[in-house]
């Protein structure tokens, strides 16, 4: 979603300010970010649940999430820490007594505490990058990401969130179908094929989908995968055909017809114009 993308070669990025302008369109992620609000407001749907952001407000986005700025304020401005998905997976490694799961329940957390560890972090970072390898690099971030994941929880909890546990069948179910889409997206983008993961019928599943998320289930799944074959335009130079093959289209032209469809353009042309 945001640039700079992190990569082997810049394992962790710092970037501040204004989201940039295709963030509008949606796009998925491969890296672990850590948001930070520093003025204005924003409303974003991650993960097809919405999150409303203010100034100090804490989000974190994990690989495979996709995003989508719905709107923003003029003055709006962050600062963004991405780690690739290697340190992530090293910090969460080494976590003790953190429900990894209660991570992803709770984007979003208005907290000062969270909000001074989140600058604590830039500062660190801004200061590393340039005069640390890239060894150096990682021990540094999978260190800071550990303790900020710990901290996180722990402020999520003395706040009364409850980490373990959902509201209601509905809320489960519905996040369920979130990490459903994430694993599977690739392989069906049949409505069929997620209710049947979820032990439930298409109708009680269109019910849920149109409760959170105020779209049908096949809407759903085809935002979904849409923002996230937009990853690989913008970050592969994959051909056509095989993008057809690894999200399990029939052919090049079915493939290609349905991403104009549900994008508005071709994949050829939505990468060239992004790229640019």
């Amino acid at each position: 979603m945001f640039t700079p993308f992190v990569n082997e070669e810049t394992p962790v990025a710092l970037y501040e300010g204004a989201p940039p302008q295709y963030t509008t369109d949606g796009l998925a992620i491969d890296c672990a970010l850590v948001l930070h609000v520093l003025r204005g407001t924003a409303r974003i749907r991650c993960d097809l649940e919405v999150i409303e952001e203010q100034p100090g407000s804490v989000v974190l986005f994990h690989p495979g999430d996709v995003i989508k700025v719905e709107a923003r304020s003029a003055d709006f401005e962050v600062e963004i820490l991405a780690f690739t998905g290697f340190i992530q997976l090293a910090a969460l490694n080494q976590l003790e007594g953190v429900n990894v799961n209660a991570l992803k329940k709770s984007f979003i957390l208005d907290a000062p505490e969270i909000s001074a560890a989140a600058s604590g972090m830039v500062q660190v970072v801004r200061s590393a990058i340039g005069i640390c390898t890239i060894r150096e690099l990682y021990f540094i971030s999978v260190m800071q990401l550990r303790a900020f994941y710990t901290l996180y929880q722990v402020v999520l909890r003395r706040n009364g969130i409850e980490v373990d546990t959902f509201k209601s069948r509905s809320d489960e179910l519905f996040f369920k179908f979130r990490q459903l889409l994430g694993k599977h997206c690739h392989e069906s983008r049949s409505v069929g094929f997620y209710a049947e993961k979820l032990c439930v019928t298409t109708r009680y599943l269109a019910n849920i989908l149109q409760s959170h998320y105020g779209k049908s289930p096949k809407e759903a799944i085809d935002i979904y995968t849409v923002m996230q074959i937009r990853l690989d335009l913008l970050q592969s130079d994959l051909p056509l055909s095989e993008l057809a093959w690894k999200y399990n289209f029939s052919s090049p032209s079915f493939f290609s017809d349905y991403f104009h469809r549900n994008a508005g353009c071709t994949p050829q042309e939505y990468r060239l114009k992004n790229r640019e």
